[in-house]
């Protein structure tokens, strides 16, 4: 490889892994009151990169905290945003 590129890679992989696991830990403890199926139905926005725009479009219409999730809506797009700011500062 080029000299001093795979220092730089290894960064990235590691702030991307990072964010990702907390993220979706963060969605385990949110929606596994409800249910497996949730939070699975929750993961794969995380994975896809389009958390951040569904968790703005929930605050956006007023959606509301469900019987058995970990927190409301807006705590939750507050922590993904801290994670993401964690993530990308290692």
């Amino acid at each position: 490889g080029v000299t001093g590129k795979e220092g730089y890679f290894q960064a990235l992989l590691a702030s991307l892994t990072v964010s990702m696991g907390l993220q979706l830990l963060t969605i385990w403890s949110q929606n596994i009151g409800i249910g497996l199926e949730k939070v699975l139905k929750e993961s794969i926005p995380a994975l896809l990169g389009f958390k951040p725009a569904l968790d703005a479009y929930r605050i956006a219409i007023g959606a509301e905290q469900k019987k058995g999730q970990g927190f409301d809506p807006l705590s939750e797009m507050t922590a993904m945003k801290c994670i993401e700011m964690f993530a990308e500062a290692i």
